[in-house]
């Protein structure tokens, strides 16, 4: 029942994400003179990186794991690593630092990626093998921090400037509120990983359902926001 209840997370995970990225296929038009255009582009990928991440269960249900079992593509952790955890640190922080005024702020954003670019290197080059058992640490700990500082920023600046007549219009907003709450809420997960076993199903379900919840509120929130937001607020120089 309960390994039933993961397939049932997994199932409506990529329902959810699959919604965000057709309302953005279906909203295109409106945002194609804008870079918004980028962020539809993005949630495509997360669809296409989540299907092509799930080649471990693909393989299992065609009795063909025993082709990668015992290798470094055993786990897909390695691709996760690459297609989210890099793709979201690299895209957020560009997403939401062009709307930033501050050449200061937008500095801080690209010198820590910079810093975590150097870091991915560095385990790929002196961590190898282990690239490829789990995602390292210091690059989810990376990831978390400049996905918060790129919302940070952009809802500091919003609130500090004329911005905030109209923030209810910007699709930027309801990006940066939105991941904000997203990492604030999912962040303290990934720090209790070593529970996630089936020796303790109480966790992993809980874990589940706060993951169900917050990528709920996150793909759905993408979706209503491509909706109501309006693209003239959305223009850059």
């Amino acid at each position: 029942m309960k390994e039933f209840y993961l397939e049932y997370y997994s199932l409506l995970t990529r329902i959810l994400e699959f919604i965000a990225a057709i309302t953005g296929i279906l909203y295109y038009r409106k945002f194609k003179n804008t870079k918004v255009k980028y962020f539809v582009w993005f949630l495509i990928w997360v669809v296409i990186a989540e299907l092509i991440g799930g080649y471990t269960h693909y393989l299992r249900d065609l009795n063909l794991f025993h082709y990668i079992e015992g290798t470094l593509f055993e786990k897909n952790s390695w691709w996760f690593t690459l297609a989210w955890t890099t793709s979201s640190t690299l895209f957020y922080s560009w997403f939401l630092g062009v709307r930033l005024d501050s050449l200061f702020l937008k500095r801080v954003l690209k010198f820590s990626c910079a810093i975590y670019l150097a870091i991915l290197l560095w385990s790929l080059i002196f961590y190898f093998n282990d690239f490829f058992k789990a995602r390292p640490m210091p690059l989810v700990i990376g990831n978390i921090i400049i996905i918060l500082l790129s919302s940070i920023f952009y809802l500091y600046e919003t609130l500090n400037t004329d911005r905030i007549l109209t923030f209810y219009k910007s699709i930027y907003f309801y990006v940066a509120a939105i991941i904000f709450v997203w990492w604030l809420i999912s962040t303290p997960l990934s720090f209790f990983d070593v529970y996630n076993t089936t020796s303790d199903w109480d966790y992993v379900v809980l874990k589940w359902t706060v993951r169900l919840s917050v990528n709920t509120f996150m793909y759905l929130g993408f979706a209503v926001a491509l909706i109501v937001t309006r693209p003239e607020y959305d223009k850059i120089a």
